[in-house]
């Protein structure tokens, strides 16, 4: 068992299922102290509950979307644990529509989760520790669709978009503070937002034929990538947008 996150506090988003989940899975697996937020009370408790070695998961509710409360949790997190080593922003919604028929209410929300709140996150996150001297790091969650185009699925690309620019324009405000900012981009992954695909054969043979790995990801296999974004073995990486997306996005 690796203890690469030994007496290290992690904020992780997005904390109840698909990517989020899986990340806290491994944070703990790897020693780390992790504090899940998810929109739901239930939805943290459940998460919760699925731990033998509850002490070091500490479940709480937020809306990414609420800025005071944002930095409200970072406040609450830093005075419980003295310190907050890293913010892994999963928290995000998928969003359908093209430019002849998007729903202004869907973009607008789609919008204020994934990107807005992303950034609630990282600015809570960096006032709360920008003095501190131990080493700090957030992972953004982009897409394969914030490097690509994909038609009918404007309103998500734009956020992932959204995500992608943040990412780069914040590692050099962040990198004199010695924080680290990078972000994935993972292809097609089985979480709850994809799983209905799975039921359509025809749907499954477009996934396969749109990564040259020739499947979906798991969501074990993207949290494996963000933790080590978050280790020293990334050290020198900021600013980076890493696909894990079983070669989707190397080719068209």
């Amino acid at each position: 068992m690796l203890q690469r996150f030994e007496g290290q506090v992690v904020v992780v988003t997005g904390a109840a299922s698909g990517i989020g989940a899986a990340t806290v899975r491994r944070l703990h697996w790897e020693g780390a102290t992790i504090v899940a937020a998810d929109v739901t009370r239930e939805a943290v408790d459940r998460l919760v509950a699925g731990f033998e070695e509850r002490e070091r998961v500490d479940g709480v509710v937020l809306d990414v979307c609420d800025h005071a409360a944002s930095l409200q949790l970072m406040q609450q997190v830093r005075e419980k644990h003295g310190a907050i080593h890293g913010l892994v922003n999963c928290a995000g919604i998928k969003g359908i529509g093209n430019v002849f028929d998007v729903d202004p209410e869907n973009y607008t929300r789609v919008m204020a989760v994934n990107l807005d709140g992303t950034i609630n996150m990282c600015q809570a996150f960096a006032q709360v520790v920008r003095d501190d001297a131990y080493p700090r790091a957030i992972v953004n969650i982009s897409s394969g669709a914030g490097i690509l185009g994909v038609a009918n699925r404007l309103p998500y690309v734009a956020s992932k978009f959204g995500v992608t620019g943040i990412t780069k324009s914040m590692s050099p405000e962040l990198g004199p503070f010695g924080i680290r900012v990078n972000a994935i981009a993972p292809g097609m992954t089985r979480t709850p937002f994809t799983e209905y695909m799975l039921q359509d054969p025809a749907a499954v043979e477009r996934v396969k034929a749109a990564h040259p790995i020739g499947r979906m990801g798991e969501p074990e296999e993207i949290a494996a990538v963000i933790v080590f974004l978050l280790t020293s073995d990334a050290s020198f990486m900021t600013g980076s947008i890493v696909s894990v997306d079983g070669g989707q996005t190397a080719c068209l």
